[in-house]
């Protein structure tokens, strides 16, 4: 009685008192202020709960890897066997990524105002019908229709998916402990590159054993299995009821909700600044102001990078397909090979970047990136581009992890979230002006001259990165 009493008592002096004081509930009342922030922390969930969490992350991503490997890395030579043109074939990168501009901030906002486990699965099956509704297109369109059908389904797909690239990386961020991320992290994205190299290989196969319209059809069923029961699992995941977000990137490689794959070299899209527009927004005051001004030239060498890298992404496909006649068995394998390559030496990145550091590791990838085209514009058969796709593996297994930490190296922590949108700007205008000039590009000199050209350009966004980044 006497305690409750003493309560009662406290709580009357603190309805009185100024508005900074405030009642921290638990056995002893204290008095803080307000004006340090109060950060919720979410519950720790159960190893019971946890080792659950991460059975079905493991799970998701292996069958993303599936429906990456086969629907989404095979609609580029899809369209080219049809005789797209090559900016339609750019457009399957380009406008994703106009999309991706044009939705995120208010994909961010929407889901601020709803539970993030439920959006993430929303989000998910709407974006994810899309694979189920190409089954058919193989089959029952006109050849004049089936680009534009595959081109219209990949922008729907991208609104829903944006907002499911922003919600999952909250969600891993939230359900996985930091001291265990390492380790779930690596494992997904181990579990990826084998489920995309096993993808193109069936898919290839698939494809070269059915008709040209059968075969699409069993592939794009494949990734939507693989779709299917990715969603599957996610809405399996328990998620804490009060996440904490983290603007530290989790180097999750599987990134979902993306538009396409990229056949060729560079295949994975950096994508570090999701998170932050869950805490931020750019429309409060002028943030563009507080950028430092070395990090407009940091911001110009790393788009010079993104252009060159996704200059030729809707080359690769037209150039094996209509200038080395590769079937699309040929093709699994010279994708797949590029995957294993860079599982195979992906954990080579850290030894290298205690070595080198991940100025030097990101300025000599940027130009040894320019090897992919250049053998690639040399190749007449399949063993050179096997050649090919060893050396663009090991390139990128280093190149993929050195540029985000050199980027986070050269963002001030405290002012990161600004920084990292502009960044965001920067990829976003790379990718729109890169996969759809390429196709110009190849037009106007020729396929093969024109990836002579890319390879000399990117050994110049190396060099600007080795002034500036």
């Amino acid at each position: 009685m006497k305690r409750e009493a003493m309560r009662r008592n406290i709580l009357r002096v603190i309805a009185s008192s100024p508005p900074r004081l405030i009642f921290i509930i638990g056995d002893v009342p204290r008095l803080v202020n307000t004006s340090q922030k109060i950060t919720p922390q979410p519950p720790v969930l159960s190893s019971k709960i946890q080792a659950a969490n991460f059975f079905h992350l493991y799970w998701d991503v292996a069958w993303y890897g599936i429906a990456y490997g086969s629907t989404l890395s095979f609609l580029a030579v899809f369209a080219a066997r049809l005789d797209a043109a090559g900016w339609q074939i750019g457009l399957l990168s380009a406008g994703p990524a106009l999309v991706n501009a044009l939705v995120t901030l208010p994909a961010g906002q929407w889901l601020e105002n709803r539970s993030l486990g439920r959006a993430v699965v929303e989000t998910a099956i709407w974006q994810r019908l899309g694979f189920f509704l190409m089954i058919p297109l193989p089959l029952l369109l006109p050849d004049s229709l089936k680009v534009w059908s595959v081109l219209v389904l990949t922008l729907l797909m991208a609104v829903p998916g944006t907002a499911l690239a922003i919600g999952f990386n909250a969600l891993l961020a939230a359900t996985v402990p930091p001291e265990a991320r390492g380790r779930v992290v690596g494992w997904r994205n181990s579990l990826l590159a084998a489920a995309i190299m096993l993808a193109f290989v069936l898919s290839g196969w698939i494809l070269d054993w059915l008709t040209f319209e059968w075969g699409y059809a069993a592939v794009f069923t494949l990734g939507a299995v693989g779709a299917g029961m990715s969603t599957f699992h996610l809405a399996r995941i328990q998620v804490p009821p009060l996440p904490q977000f983290q603007m530290r990137p989790l180097q999750d490689r599987a990134q979902p909700g993306r538009g396409t794959g990229s056949a060729g070299d560079a295949p994975q899209r950096m994508n570090i600044t999701m998170r932050l527009w869950l805490r931020w927004r750019p429309g409060q005051g002028n943030w563009i102001s507080g950028i430092e001004s070395r990090y407009w030239w940091v911001m110009l060498a790393f788009l010079l990078f993104h252009f060159t890298q996704l200059l030729p992404a809707a080359l690769f496909p037209v150039f094996w397909v209509r200038e080395v006649h590769l079937t699309d068995g040929q093709i699994g394998w010279v994708n797949a090979l590029f995957y294993l390559t860079m599982l195979a030496v992906s954990p080579l990145l850290e030894p290298l970047t205690r070595w080198l550091g991940s100025h030097r590791l990101t300025v000599a990838g940027s130009i040894l990136l320019a090897s992919y085209p250049l053998i690639t514009a040399l190749s007449y058969g399949l063993v050179l581009l096997l050649v090919t796709s060893v050396v663009g593996g090991i390139v990128w297994a280093i190149l993929s992890g050195a540029l985000v930490n050199r980027l986070l190296e050269l963002t001030p922590e405290d002012k990161r979230p600004s920084h990292l949108a502009l960044y965001n700007l920067a990829l976003n205008m790379a990718t729109l002006s890169g996969t759809m000039l390429g196709p110009f590009l190849a037009d106007w000199v020729g396929l093969r001259t024109a990836l002579f050209i890319i390879a000399a350009l990117r050994i110049g966004s190396g060099l600007a990165m080795a002034r500036w980044g």
